[in-house]
C-alpha cells in the first residue's frame, strides 16, 4: 500500500495532535511555538523548501513525544524531511546544547540549519522570554544568540 504524502495543513494537525497536551517554557500551548516557527521559516527563508516547511511543524516530535522516523516514514513523509527531522533532534549524549549546534553547524546540513534558526528566532523573542523569571530569561537569550551565531556563520560559509 503506498502512502500519500502529507499536505502541510496535515502536517500542522498531526503536528498539533503529538504536541496537544504540551506546554511551551512559559506555559502557553506547544502548538502556537510550531506555527511561529513555520511562519519564522519563510520569513527568514521566503525560498524554504517543502521538505523544510514540514520539518519546521515537525521539529520536536521525535525528540519530545514517542515519535520515531520510522513512524515518520510510515506516515508518508519522504526521506528528506524525516533527515531534518532527525538532525534537529537532540539526544542525551551528554555534550552541552552549544556543541550539538556547532555540530549541527559543521554538517552541512543546510535545510537543518535553517528551521533551527526558525525555532531559536521563536525561542529568542523577547516577548516570550520575558514571561519566564529574569535569571532564566537571561540564560536562554545568550545561548539562543551564540546558537544563532554559529548557525549564521555557517550558512554565510555554505551560501545558504
Amino acid at each position: 500500500m503506498v502512502v500519500e504524502h502529507p499536505t502541510l495543513e496535515e502536517t500542522a494537525a498531526f503536528a498539533g495532535m503529538l504536541h496537544a497536551r504540551q506546554t511551551d517554557k512559559a506555559g502557553a500551548p506547544y502548538l502556537g511555538h510550531l506555527a511561529r516557527v513555520s511562519r519564522h521559516l519563510l520569513r527568514l527563508f521566503p525560498d524554504a523548501t517543502v521538505a523544510e516547511r514540514h520539518a519546521a511543524w515537525l521539529h520536536d516530535a521525535i525528540e519530545d513525544t514517542p515519535t520515531t522516523a520510522a513512524d515518520l516514514l510510515e506516515r508518508g513523509y519522504g526521506a528528506d524531511i524525516v533527515a531534518i527531522v532527525t538532525a534537529l533532534t537532540k539526544t542525551e549524549s551528554g555534550s552541552s546544547y552549544q556543541d550539538w549546534i556547532e555540530q549541527m553547524a559543521a554538517s552541512g546540513f543546510v535545510p537543518a540549519m535553517r528551521v533551527k534558526l526558525a525555532d531559536l528566532s521563536d525561542n529568542s523573542d523577547p516577548a516570550r522570554l520575558a514571561q519566564l523569571p529574569p535569571d532564566r530569561a537571561a540564560s536562554l537569550a545568550a545561548r539562543y544568540e551564540r546558537a544563532k551565531e554559529t548557525l549564521v556563520a555557517a550558512l554565510d560559509t555554505l551560501g545558504g
